[in-house]
């Protein structure tokens, strides 16, 4: 793979963009989909945060949370 880095970060913003986009896309092409088993536990668990909102963690409980239980 060949690319000059110096030259791609020196595009006008709406190519750097555009490029973003196209270089995202294909990432997306290339990803395992999603199964309906992974989608059916998003989705239960979307209902419950839904219902109940404050519930939960908030990002920095969760950080902590896996800090002390796996190091990181």
């Amino acid at each position: 793979m060949s690319y000059n880095k110096k030259e791609l970060m020196s595009l006008p913003a709406d190519e750097k963009l555009e490029l973003a986009e196209e270089l995202w896309s294909s990432v997306e092409e290339s990803l395992m989909p999603i199964t309906n088993e992974e989608l059916a536990f998003a989705e239960e668990r979307l209902k419950l945060h839904e219902a109940n909102p404050t519930e939960g963690m908030s990002l920095e409980q969760l950080k902590k949370y896996f800090a002390g239980k796996y190091g990181f």
